[in-house]
């Protein structure tokens, strides 16, 4: 009887870990503001976990175009503490001009010192070509409260800071600032639809010297569980920064949506 349970331990483990494996890791803009949550709490009975995604695509003719990007996230999971590196690199051409070239790297580390409360660290580093950023790294610290997980309705709240420093492909100067580190992400079950959450975040990060210098995002995230192989997923981003670079647009929107299936 042991063993069969096990055995069965064992399978939910690797389903997790395929499930994590094959989701479709969203695509990292260069904008400053990068959800990483639903990462932190992917697979929660692992201890370790790395998945990585390669994605190559082309055509030649009448429709000439290639493109390439490799996504990676991975976990590391001690009992009071969790460590997290997740990233990213694309580049893309259309008839011979250059569509896509950005790249993205964030580690964070979590120390739980109470039930619901902990520490982070963080270090983040950015490019794009795109939206003229020539380079971005910041590195910042918090405290975060959390509800507990496990029990399915999950609620975080952190507060930190970080210094930023920032060049620009059109400026000749590099910018170093100090900004707030403020938010608010929630996962809440659908009751009315089986096996269905609606996930929200929202973050704030204002200069300290100026807090008309605002950034900010809010990120709405819907699933529901198909059949036990199929998940289908929407989700919807609005970011602003108040302070935009000349010729960048000061708010975006993205939106996607797809199936996962696990196997």
């Amino acid at each position: 009887m042991n063993s069969k349970r096990r055995h069965r331990s064992g399978a939910k483990r690797r389903l997790n870990f395929l499930a994590v494996l094959v989701l479709p890791l969203v695509p990292y803009l260069s904008w400053g503001i990068v959800d990483v949550h639903d990462h932190f709490y992917a697979a929660p009975d692992q201890s370790v976990l790395s998945a990585w995604s390669f994605d190559f695509s082309g055509a030649s003719g009448n429709d000439s175009r290639a493109a390439f990007s490799v996504e990676s996230h991975n976990l590391w999971r001690l009992e009071n503490q969790t460590w997290m590196l997740v990233g990213s690199y694309a580049r893309s051409d259309s008839g011979g001009v250059d569509t896509a070239d950005n790249q993205f790297l964030h580690g964070r580390f979590v120390h739980q010192f109470r039930r619901r409360g902990g520490v982070e660290l963080f270090l983040q580093t950015q490019q794009d070509r795109f939206q003229k950023l020539k380079s971005r790294h910041l590195a910042g610290f918090g405290y975060r409260i959390e509800r507990n997980p496990k029990t399915g309705h999950r609620l975080l709240l952190g507060l930190g800071g970080f210094i930023e420093r920032e060049a620009y492909t059109t400026l000749a100067d590099r910018e170093t600032a100090y900004r707030a580190n403020l938010y608010l992400t929630a996962d809440i079950p659908i009751k009315a639809i089986k096996e269905s959450s609606l996930g929200l975040s929202i973050y704030v990060q204002p200069r300290f010297d100026d807090f008309s210098d605002l950034r900010s995002i809010a990120v709405a995230r819907f699933e529901t569980k198909l059949t036990e192989a199929l998940t289908l997923d929407f989700s919807l981003a609005v970011d602003r920064d108040s302070s935009p670079l000349s010729g960048v647009e000061a708010q975006n929107v993205r939106y996607s949506s797809g199936i996962t299936y696990t196997f």
